[in-house]
């Protein structure tokens, strides 16, 4: 009976959107807008106006639930709008807006599973223990919902396995080959999980492939350097995507260590493709490109990055859709001067034109 339950409980956590869904980007400005953008046109559909008092600092995230009815942000805290950041829903069929969690770290965040910009809430995971287990992990569900994998980088990078069969974390995976500041990251590929981890110099980077029933990390595959600037000593954070076979690392820029700032235009754009069976860079897409984020689309072998001219996002931002076979861009569009971030997903009840957010009454 137990093992009935788990199932169910597992379908329910991997529950489809409805039929009615469509696929979007979506794309949350800090000004306090989201825009619902067709990925085949690269155009938007609708957007939602969020208004949040005075002096604030505006929207710093976005996320929609994994059935596609409600919208999360990350928004002022209503305390002190100038404090980042709450966590706030949006229900797609009445707008209705509310906050529901407050900053990262406090327990009000424990009953929602953030996975690469999908939202699980508390009811509809088999296991709440997984949130509490894991605290401070950047989590990855895998594709069939047994598995949940969480990359932390502090003190050392380490590898956190989840298994929601059995209601607990069952093991904790570390290299003891990384010697000196290293930065992980992680993305399922099919049945496979990509750990990656870099020296924030520039001078090595290894590359794992680990399955559930992993009992160690082991050496990894070397991966050859390929972001190093002669004179340029400011730090690299990586980070990699999978679509379909492909697996691609980039360099993360529009945020406050962005190197450009003291490397200017010396610093390499674009993505690497990593072959993951023997950690070779295979070519170097879109070199002239600086993404601040890069998501795979979840139907169709494209990625879809978010590229920003300035450090400070003060020059030209522009959104793009890549083949990902080919690694060719396909379709560019240049956005609105603004601090941005980007996910995809499918959506229920998405907005035709322009319309507001109605807040909840405290």
């Amino acid at each position: 009976m137990s093992r009935i339950l788990i199932a169910a409980g597992l379908l329910t956590f991997l529950a489809s959107p409805a039929e009615d869904s469509k696929d979007f980007i979506l794309a949350a400005r800090r000004s306090g807008v989201v825009e619902f953008i067709d990925p085949a046109t690269l155009m938007t559909v609708g957007r939602i106006h969020l208004n949040f008092p005075g002096e604030n600092v505006g929207l710093n995230g976005v996320y929609m639930s994994a059935d596609g009815s409600t919208l999360y942000v990350e928004g002022p805290t209503p305390d002190d709008p100038k404090l980042c950041c709450s966590l706030f829903a949006i229900d797609m069929a009445t707008l209705e807006l509310k906050e529901v969690a407050g900053i990262p770290g406090t327990r009000s965040r424990k009953p929602f599973l953030i996975s690469n910009g999908l939202v699980y809430s508390a009811g509809t995971l088999p296991a709440r223990e997984a949130i509490e287990d894991m605290n401070g992990d950047h989590l990855h569900l895998s594709p069939d919902g047994h598995w949940l994998f969480g990359v932390n980088g502090f003190p050392d990078p380490v590898l956190d396995i989840y298994d929601f069969s059995q209601g607990k974390k069952i093991r904790r995976l570390a290299s003891t080959h990384l010697e000196g500041e290293w930065f992980p990251t992680g993305a399922w590929a099919g049945d496979n999980f990509y750990f990656y981890s870099a020296k924030t110099d520039g001078s090595a980077a290894r590359l794992w492939t680990v399955q559930p029933d992993s009992a160690q990390m082991g050496e990894g595959l070397p991966v050859q350097p390929h972001a190093q600037v002669r004179g340029c000593s400011q730090p690299i954070l990586e980070e990699i995507v999978a679509t379909g076979a492909s697996l691609f690392v980039y360099e993360w820029f529009g945020y406050k260590l962005d190197r450009r700032r003291q490397c200017h235009s010396q610093v390499p754009g674009g993505a690497w493709r990593l072959d993951p069976a023997t950690g070779q860079l295979r070519d170097h897409i879109a070199p002239e490109l600086h993404f601040r984020e890069f998501v795979p689309d979840r139907t169709q072998p494209q990625l879809y990055g978010l590229a920003t001219e300035d450090p400070d996002w003060l020059g030209r931002v522009e959104l793009v859709r890549i083949d990902a076979s080919e690694g060719r861009v396909q379709q560019l569009r240049v956005l609105e001067k603004d601090h941005w971030w980007i996910a995809t997903a499918q959506v229920r009840h998405a907005p035709s034109g322009d319309v507001r957010a109605n807040p909840q009454s405290r």
